[in-house]
């Protein structure tokens, strides 16, 4: 670049600007990207268009019969929305980081956590962490759900073909979300979906660099123990504590959220039980809609309580 740039090359030094630009964007480094791209957008006067990993053909054709299990999506989750705990966030803003200083692990013979297995109570954040890895890193998310998957390549010589699928895939740079894991992971289970979990560890073992695999089950206690060492980290999702339930109203509600009072958690606590954040947001959305056809600014605690009551008894008549 500094030898077009003292040649006079102008077209030969954007060119290569750009290129560090793509580099940039592929490790995930977005905001050093975006910097290149706008001063060569100020100094040419004309848009420059970044391709990233998002653009690229994943090598599969999901209108196909892999649609029954495959699905490509490109997230626009927020990290700061994150509602999971304390803990998990700082684990996951580590993993992040990894990813971020790639190049510096790699020289010191490591890689970034790559291997991870999420586990816990439905609706308690799996799927939406895995859509922030997705944004973060600037890749696309690709869910596998592996339910649909076994009844698709349900024979014993179907597994070559299963094996064929997942090189295919790990060609590409995505975060793959191995939804159900369960169905693999059963300590019970012999034969082809032993099978099954062994093509797993083989695609996972091929993964391109940037690559992030992720296996999610609501039922860690199925899980061979044997698998555990088979990952690099494992998060442990849980619904949330009083304090942490609270956070998500208020941050599902926003402006909307009734004035703030003493002990707040308390007052709410026993309507909180075992709601996971998901269906804490579907209660928040609830409130929302009463109070906006009551032409209010404001959900009343009333209307919260009323949501929070409702969520729970469907909860109950779900069991």
């Amino acid at each position: 670049m500094v030898a077009n740039h003292a040649a006079g090359d102008e077209d030969g030094f954007y060119a290569v600007a750009l290129d560090v630009a793509h580099r940039e964007l592929s490790e995930g480094r977005r905001n050093a990207a975006t910097e290149i791209r706008k001063a060569i957008e100020l100094a040419r006067g004309e848009t420059v268009e970044l391709q990233t990993v998002e653009d690229e053909d994943l090598g599969v054709d999901i209108d196909s019969d892999l649609a029954e299990f495959i699905k490509v999506s490109r997230p626009d989750a927020d990290f700061e929305e994150l509602t999971i705990s304390g803990d998990l966030i700082e684990r996951v803003r580590q993993i992040l980081e990894e990813h971020r200083s790639a190049a510096l692990l790699r020289d010191f013979g490591f890689t970034p956590a790559h291997r991870l297995l999420m586990e816990g109570p439905a609706g308690t954040g799996k799927t939406a962490t895995a859509e922030v890895l997705s944004a973060e890193l600037g890749i696309p998310l690709v869910t596998v759900y592996l339910d649909n998957l076994l009844n698709v390549y349900s024979a014993e010589e179907d597994v070559p073909s299963l094996r064929e699928v997942f090189d295919r895939l790990a060609r590409r740079r995505a975060v793959y979300l191995f939804d159900v894991f369960d169905t693999i992971g059963d300590d019970t289970i012999t034969g082809m979906t032993r099978r099954v979990f062994k093509a797993f560890l083989l695609f996972v073992d091929v993964l391109g660099k940037g690559s992030v695999a992720i296996a999610a089950t609501n039922r860690r206690g199925v899980l061979d123990r044997s698998m555990f060492r088979h990952f690099d980290t494992v998060l442990n999702f849980s619904l949330p504590t009083s304090q942490e339930a609270m956070r998500v109203l208020r941050s599902q509600l926003g402006d909307r959220a009734p004035t703030p009072v003493m002990n707040e958690a308390d007052v709410y606590e026993q309507y909180f039980e075992g709601l996971s954040q998901a269906e804490l947001t579907l209660a928040a959305r609830s409130a929302a809609k009463a109070a906006i056809m009551r032409n209010e600014a404001q959900v009343t605690q009333d209307d919260l309580i009323y949501a929070l009551t409702n969520r729970g008894a469907f909860m109950l008549d779900d069991e």
